[in-house]
């Protein structure tokens, strides 16, 4: 069925202009539990503005340079909260924010851009489109039937990752030259604990630059048992690096590893944490 989906182009890698930002911006507001729950057939967690989107949004203010004249990518995007802010203040040359079209988590992500856009907000370069991390799963199944009809057990994909040919719906989200992915508390079940770090090994690769794209994700420690130490080894496996990049990690360590998240308290205190994740070694 993906592959029915009709390629969009993203447009990323024109010349940024300037946003503009009145003195006193308009303020983006979000609609309220009951507009969510009419518009949605499936309630999960994209209802809610949680604190890790605040923690991020209040972390690339610090540095807007991160921000500033990039192509970007929001995975996840909820309401729409941190990627309307990002578009609003901090100058991207253009966002996309994304969100999975299964119970109409897209068509909410879409209804709270546009509501923001008729009160006057200005989110000149930012748009909304369909990303279901289980496309990666029905790409993998698809070269594994290629590789079995051509004989190769891989699919015909030496390596994987980043030299995979991309297919289906991810055309346009892969061949596109992001250059900064972002996204806040993706991780609150199994499913979004293995999906996301396959997701990542695609998308987290060079697109014709000497160095691949990061991301920059807030994510809440210690709020699920085992998922922090199985997310960190599932990223591990895709050839991912992460570093803790808010608040500074003390000593060398660089803040986490597989284990490292853990400080062996019986009943350790939820914490946000900036990581940066990206495809390319970071010193630890």
């Amino acid at each position: 069925a993906g592959s029915a989906r009709e390629p969009r182009t993203y447009r990323c890698g024109l010349a940024s202009t300037r946003a503009y930002m009145p003195s006193t911006p308009l303020p983006i507001r979000i609609e309220d539990a009951a507009a969510y729950q009419s518009v949605t057939t499936e309630q999960t967690t994209g209802g809610h503005v949680w604190a890790a989107a605040e923690v991020l949004l209040d972390f690339f203010r610090a540095a807007p340079g991160l921000v500033a004249g990039r192509c970007v990518l929001e995975l996840g995007a909820g309401t729409g909260y941190l990627g309307m802010h990002l578009a609003r203040d901090l100058s991207p040359s253009r966002i996309v924010l994304t969100e999975m079209e299964q119970g109409n988590a897209l068509g909410w992500l879409t209804r709270n851009v546009e509501a923001n856009r008729r009160a006057g907000v200005p989110l000149p370069r930012l748009e909304t489109a369909a990303l279901d991390w289980r496309w990666v799963e029905e790409e993998e199944l698809g070269a594994e039937a290629e590789g079995s009809a051509s004989g190769k057990a891989d699919g015909g994909r030496e390596g994987g990752g980043c030299e995979a040919a991309a297919r289906g719906p991810f055309v346009a989200i892969l061949s596109e030259a992001w250059e900064l992915v972002v996204g806040s508390d993706l991780v609150y079940n199994e499913a979004g604990m293995a999906m996301l770090p396959r997701l990542l090994g695609r998308l987290l690769c060079s697109r014709g630059g000497a160095r691949g794209v990061s991301m920059y994700y807030a994510h809440t420690l210690n709020r699920y048992e085992f998922y922090d130490r199985d997310f960190f080894a599932a990223l591990e496996a895709q050839g991912l690096s992460y570093v803790q990049a808010w608040p500074q990690p003390e000593g060398d360590g660089g803040g986490l590893g597989a284990e490292g998240a853990f400080s062996g308290e019986l009943f350790p205190e939820q914490r946000i944490v900036v990581l940066r994740i990206s495809r390319a070694p970071v010193d630890r």
